[in-house]
């Protein structure tokens, strides 16, 4: 791809915290790059069969638009869907891998076209979900996946599906990005995810902070901002590869993560250390959710392109942008109390 030739991606899960991110950041950094809009405004997650007629519609329409003004260009479709959490059951984990698979099976009926040009298929995974009881030092890409949760081995499937996928389309470049934990301002506050918006709105509203998981567990927080600018700098390199080549299989997989591990007894310290007088109350107290989380997560990335350095959200300026985002909700009546954490 020359550097200023039309690019067209659609985000697949657009209006999640990751997704909108990566919209802006195609839009901003990637030469050429345009976001499609879906003609679908809202997906029917819960319905696989209207999901997958949504998809099909979509995925026609992409492919029209491709034809009608994006011909022989570069396109991409980036998968950054998903619900499921440590702790949510079989049922909604499977749905989900489901929901996936119904997209493989739509670009392959409808974006199967030697007249397109070069295509790209972006996964967005879990690094820490994946990799689970990995007993690396430090996890690269070249480490051994060993999940411990329900929700870590259904990524793996998840990526399995994409790579068998792949091995049948050698037209389109498939990727795995392996994310670590994601944190950012408009994370879904009603999922019991993310330790940090969790702490910040326990410490708003002035409840206790049920941790559970020792305080000395260590993990990598990663700005979505910072992930959506490292996703969008590879695509540019990605797509530029055009059909894949065999060094390209091997590189499928690559780490996203700020590479600078904190504990949770850090995370905890930085809201302390906020301009604010309410300081957190913190109860440990473990749990069976617990047992599925490793002690110690440390990520580097081997793999290129190389985006260490390309960005960098400190973890102080990063909870602030949080705290008072959700301050401003509370504000407005519009942040719902916290539930339980894992």
């Amino acid at each position: 791809m020359t550097p200023h030739q039309p690019s067209l991606y659609w985000v697949v899960g657009g209006g999640g915290l990751l997704g909108s991110r990566l919209r802006a950041a195609i839009s901003r950094d990637v030469p050429g790059g345009k976001c499609w809009d879906p003609p679908v405004s809202k997906f029917s997650w819960n319905s696989p069969t209207q999901l997958e007629e949504q998809l099909a519609e979509c995925a026609s329409q992409f492919g029209q638009a491709l034809r009608s003004n994006f011909q022989g260009c570069s396109w991409g479709i980036l998968w950054t869907a998903g619900a499921g959490v440590i702790g949510t059951t079989e049922e909604l984990l499977n749905a989900e891998t489901g929901a996936l698979k119904a997209l493989l099976g739509v670009v392959h009926r409808h974006l199967n076209d030697v007249s397109l040009g070069a295509g790209l298929l972006f996964l967005s995974s879990s690094a820490g979900g994946v990799y689970g009881n990995c007993p690396d030092q430090t996890i690269t890409e070249d480490s051994e996946c060993r999940p411990m949760s329900p929700y870590g081995a259904n990524k793996r499937r998840q990526e399995e599906l994409l790579r068998n996928w792949a091995h049948d389309h050698p037209r389109v470049t498939c990727r795995i990005g392996r994310i670590s934990n994601l944190y950012g301002a408009g994370q879904n506050l009603f999922k019991p995810q993310g330790l940090i918006s969790h702490i910040s709105k326990c410490v708003i509203w002035q409840q206790p902070i049920h941790v559970y998981v020792p305080l000395d567990t260590i993990r990598d927080y990663l700005h979505v901002d910072d992930c959506a600018a490292q996703i969008a700098n590879c695509i540019t390199a990605w797509a530029g590869t055009g059909r894949k080549s065999a060094a390209c299989w091997e590189g499928m997989v690559k780490i996203f993560a700020s590479e600078e591990p904190a504990s949770v007894a850090q995370i905890i310290g930085e809201f302390v250390r906020l301009p604010s007088r309410r300081h957190p109350r913190v109860i440990c107290a473990p749990n069976a959710l617990g047992l599925q989380q490793p002690r110690r997560l440390l990520f580097r990335s081997i793999a290129g392109p190389n985006v260490t350095g390309l960005r960098r959200t400190s973890l102080q300026v990063g909870i602030d942008q949080v705290h008072r985002y959700q301050t401003r909700l509370y504000c407005e009546g519009r942040l719902a109390p916290p539930v339980a954490k894992a």
